[in-house]
């Protein structure tokens, strides 16, 4: 009997080189706000006007940090924005090893906990090289704490909601075949807060088995999942079965996801591989008339964001996108009464979450409290909206609902303690 008890404990530890775990860790998913964004240098000039248009952009929305070897490096890039006019004012520069562009896949997994930012050091399909210490090493530069993990797990298949559900490809787990997956999802559990895992099928001849090249969560009830018209094409079968996987579920407010489809360009040309950082939405496009498809989709869902459109069609061919190069750093803060481990309490509940405009919410807090809660309600950018001082009845807070569509997040502030929550407005 006792051997089964050691046994998973000592996969565990066999798979994980820091054997600290981090208190209380909760990752946050993309749309939630972003303190900066990390670029890597492209080593290839071929492909700098992608990333002149992308550093441009997201340095509007966000502090971009782009990683680069050195002082040489760092003057290269200087001098070919300062060719292109764009702005230096939010952009900055991280001198460490590295020699890749795809970031997502190897830069760090960063995980909120009670003693702060922390990322996560996991393997890369992908021979690294000088970036297989990415996350490690930026964590020493900036005096964080990183957790090491010795099994493969790519950023672009990894995709999170705010409750705890990762959604990921089959390729989670057979790309580690020597490690059980009961074991993979204790280690997601104790560093990162998964509660339950989501699987789809990677698409046909597809190397890297990746989530972000085929479906994207916009917040935690609607998704946009890829779709191709040929039905003879490979992807056609696989992508319609990862669709009815995704429409089956239950979301976290009790319904159906919201699920609109995103025509590809072609095969590998996806809409799906966009980057959400704080009020904006990157996406990629191909000089194909679905483009413009694409674009009228997000800005549908999404119709508080700035939707912005850029050709991938440089970097496309290699199986990436925007989503590939980019790998966002959160903040902490997420607003200033807040803290890190009040970020996704799982006993604090708002219903109707999503709910209309005009409609009365209701949150219930996870004890009685019955002196004055104060409830502020801030936009996805951490703009303070509204302030209300609210005698709750028993435990529950209750008001009228006036904000148009959109992600918000609420506190309430009691005599005991500080709560938060997300609420998305239709």
């Amino acid at each position: 009997m006792l051997k089964w008890l050691v046994l998973p404990l000592l996969l565990l530890s066999l798979v994980c080189k820091a054997y600290s775990q981090p208190n209380n860790p909760f990752t946050p998913p993309e749309f939630f706000p972003s303190k900066a964004v990390l670029i890597e240098w492209p080593f290839n000039h071929s492909i700098w006007p992608l990333y002149s248009e992308l550093i441009n952009e997201c340095q509007k929305s966000a502090e971009v940090i782009l990683v680069v070897r050195d002082k040489d490096e760092e003057e290269q890039m200087l001098t070919l924005l300062g060719e292109d006019n764009v702005s230096l004012q939010n952009i900055s520069f991280i001198h460490v090893p590295c020699e890749r562009m795809w970031i997502r896949d190897h830069g760090p997994l960063s995980i909120l906990t009670d003693d702060g930012v922390a990322f996560m050091d996991f393997d890369d399909l992908a021979d690294s090289g000088q970036d297989e210490d990415l996350p490690t090493n930026l964590a020493n530069i900036w005096g964080l704490e990183s957790y090491v993990i010795d099994w493969i797990l790519c950023g672009g298949n990894f995709m999170v909601d705010s409750y705890g559900t990762l959604f990921t490809t089959g390729r989670l787990y057979s790309n580690n075949p020597s490690i059980p997956e009961t074991t993979i999802n204790e280690v997601l559990y104790r560093y990162m807060g998964i509660e339950s895992v989501v699987t789809v099928s990677a698409m046909h001849d597809d190397y890297w088995g990746h989530i972000d090249m085929q479906m994207k969560l916009l917040n935690d009830t609607t998704m946009v999942i890829s779709s191709v018209v040929d039905q003879d094409n490979p992807n056609f079968q696989i992508l319609e079965d990862n669709f009815n996987i995704i429409r089956n579920l239950q979301a976290p407010n009790g319904k159906q996801y919201h699920i609109e489809r995103l025509p590809k360009a072609d095969d590998w040309k996806t809409y799906t591989n966009s980057l959400i950082l704080n009020n904006k939405v990157i996406v990629p496009v191909y000089d194909h008339p679905n483009d413009q498809v694409a674009l009228d989709i997000y800005e549908s869902l999404l119709p508080e964001h700035d939707i912005v459109g850029i050709n991938a069609n440089s970097i496309i061919q290699w199986e990436g996108a925007i989503h590939c190069i980019t790998m966002q750093l959160f903040d902490e803060n997420y607003s200033p009464e807040t803290t890190v481990n009040e970020l996704v309490p799982a006993s604090l509940t708002a219903y109707p979450n999503p709910i209309s405009k005009n409609a009365l919410l209701s949150i219930q807090l996870p004890n009685p409290q019955r002196d004055i809660a104060k409830v502020n309600i801030y936009s996805i950018n951490g703009e303070l909206l509204e302030k209300r001082l609210i005698y709750p009845e028993v435990n529950t807070v209750t008001f009228n609902w006036n904000h148009s569509s959109g992600l918000y997040l609420i506190t309430v502030d009691t005599a005991d303690t500080l709560f938060r929550t997300t609420v998305i407005s239709y």
